[in-house]
């Protein structure tokens, strides 16, 4: 995510997602060569270490969302994988193939399709909001033997296949 330092075409777009950090694109981070764990986790992030692969979930602890933008509060010191990371819609913005126009409308179009999944979420039940998207869609679709699915679990299953499928092709990198 691009720190809010100047008004460029790709501040404003990162500005306006912030997906790569709230949880919607990833589920966990791993640190990478040259990144520094201690002073990461000094810097507030929630790091776990798992056979000897370092990583923090997502969402970012460090993602600040305000007034409908999107910053870093460790921006000058995220970790490798972060200054690295660039979304489909991003790349195409500073290559000049995507206009900045289009990339915002993809980005709202994922923003509305989120909302819908989170709005479905609520209806379902309460799941941690310090979770990735895709792992609380998993909880609330994972239900307790003798207990039928219904209505609002189909549609959220559907709206989460429909939001996987526009970030796989719209913002995911392979």
């Amino acid at each position: 995510m691009v720190a809010d330092l100047a008004d460029t075409p790709s501040a404003r777009l990162c500005g306006s997602c912030g997906m790569c950090c709230d949880g919607v694109l990833f589920h966990a981070v791993e640190l990478q060569k040259g990144d520094n764990p201690r002073q990461l986790a000094s810097l507030g992030l929630k790091l776990r270490s798992k056979k000897g692969v370092s990583s923090f979930l997502q969402p970012c602890s460090a993602h600040r969302e305000e007034g409908g933008r999107c910053s870093c509060s460790i921006y000058d010191q995220r970790p490798q994988r972060c200054k690295n990371f660039d979304c489909q819609q991003l790349r195409g913005l500073l290559s000049g193939t995507i206009a900045e126009d289009l990339a915002l409308e993809r980005v709202q179009q994922a923003r509305t399709q989120v909302e819908r999944v989170l709005g479905l979420l609520d209806r379902i039940s309460p799941t941690n909001p310090n979770r990735s998207l895709a792992h609380r869609v998993a909880n609330a679709l994972t239900l307790p033997p003798g207990v039928e699915r219904g209505a609002p679990h189909e549609e959220l299953e559907t709206a989460m296949k429909g939001l996987e499928s526009l970030l796989q092709k719209e913002f995911r990198v392979s």
